[in-house]
């Protein structure tokens, strides 16, 4: 199964690309691609992720793009991740 992710700033600083293709031998979920994440870039991306280091709450500054659609619902870490999916994590910045 291949994954299509794209790196916002700030993860394209921790993963060192904008773009990749990851492969995975079976289907996951995206818990799975996030502890994926966390094993290969480090603690980092992690605290990127997850709020203030609360695992399981995602940071008000993410957003998890999947196949063009950003949502969150109490089930989204359980998502089922398909064969060509298109990912972006992205931080939404404020200011004036």
């Amino acid at each position: 199964m291949k994954l299509h992710l794209e790196f916002s700033p700030p993860f394209n600083e921790v993963t060192k690309s904008l773009n990749e293709i990851f492969e995975f031998e079976k289907e996951i979920s995206l818990a799975d691609l996030i502890e994926y994440f966390g094993q290969n870039f480090g603690e980092k991306f992690t605290d990127l992720v997850w709020e203030k280091g609360n695992i399981g709450v995602f940071s008000k500054l993410l957003s998890i793009i999947i196949n063009g659609r950003s949502y969150q619902h109490d089930k989204f870490l359980e998502t089922r991740l398909k064969d060509g999916d298109q990912i972006v994590f992205i931080y939404i910045y404020f200011g004036g």
